[in-house]
């Protein structure tokens, strides 16, 4: 979604080629996943000369606050103050973070 974002309308190809680096995925992965997000309502998309295009239908400001808002609701009981303060004492390295087989399951 961010090289979509970044970039639209963009094709599979591209969106391939723009993460590469950093997922080296084959071509049919990145076409699945944008199909489904396409699905989903998360992309648009328009057939120009034997490629799809697509395009995001949703903002990057309004997916980023939907997560923000979960995180604050599943993991500080909606307390957007409790999030604050979090993240003004959360100094330190990754070290720190409890490993995934200490956390309580039921906040999952």
């Amino acid at each position: 979604m961010k090289v979509v974002w970044r970039r639209s309308p963009i094709t599979v190809k591209d969106v391939q080629i723009a993460i590469h680096d950093e997922r080296p995925l084959a071509y049919t992965t990145v076409m699945t996943v944008m199909h489904r997000l396409y699905l989903k309502g998360f992309l648009d998309r328009t057939l120009r000369a034997k490629a799809h295009f697509y395009q995001p239908k949703v903002e990057f400001s309004d997916v980023r606050d939907a997560v923000v808002l979960g995180v604050i609701r599943h993991f500080f009981r909606g307390s957007r103050d409790e999030f604050v303060q979090f993240l003004e004492g959360a100094v330190g390295p990754p070290a720190e973070v409890a490993a995934p087989a200490a956390l309580d399951e039921t906040l999952l």
